[in-house]
């Protein structure tokens, strides 16, 4: 918690070119990180799709930009399809090694949001290429991340291993991270 009581992390819409820009340099400084230990992580598309028009949020300390997430069509791969609801996003990935407090409240904060509107879970992909990439998964697992079997994207035949997040709610995040209410926008799901 921040000074009198206020949360000290915020979540909040990437609007502007300058804010896209930022969020941008964090991909690339999270992708030359995981360069050093030996981990190759493209992350071309993941840029690409922050400077498009895409719905970005940013996760902020203090008003540093620590992390973001991207959010995707659920059209865009058909491996994808699910008979849950759930929401596929992109997201700068944590860098093993590194406190990795900002990138555990990030996955607390996201569970807790997708279950409020009603969803089962989070999806996310990694490049399935090479076994340095073990540690960045190990280090996800550790967040609640689960990986799954690695596929084909049928769009460009890239090797994939996607990743879930089961939504579920949890009270930790509503007292440390403050939610603009247009940080995230994700469909509502009705009861069944």
């Amino acid at each position: 918690m921040g000074a009198a009581g206020t949360p000290v992390y915020a979540m909040r819409p990437v609007l502007t070119d300058a804010a896209r820009a930022e969020a941008a340099a964090l991909a690339q400084e999270a992708a030359l990180g995981l360069a050093d230990q030996g981990i190759d992580h493209p992350v071309d598309e993941l840029v690409a799709r922050i400077q498009s028009r895409a719905t970005v949020t940013g996760f902020y300390d203090d008003d540093t930009l620590v992390g973001c997430l991207v959010m995707h069509p659920d059209a865009d791969q058909p491996h994808r399809n699910s008979d849950s609801p759930g929401v596929w996003v992109s997201l700068v990935p944590p860098v093993p090694g590194r406190d990795d407090q900002e990138a555990r409240m990030l996955a607390l904060w996201l569970a807790d949001h997708a279950a409020q509107h009603g969803l089962e879970w989070v999806g996310w992909e990694l490049p399935a290429t090479g076994q340095t990439r073990l540690a960045l998964l190990g280090l996800l697992r550790d967040l609640g991340w689960e990986d799954l079997p690695p596929v084909r994207r049928a769009a460009d035949g890239v090797r994939v291993t996607p990743l879930r997040l089961r939504a579920e709610r949890r009270p930790a995040p509503a007292v440390a991270v403050f939610a603009s209410p247009d940080a995230l926008p994700l469909p509502a799901v009705s009861a069944r």
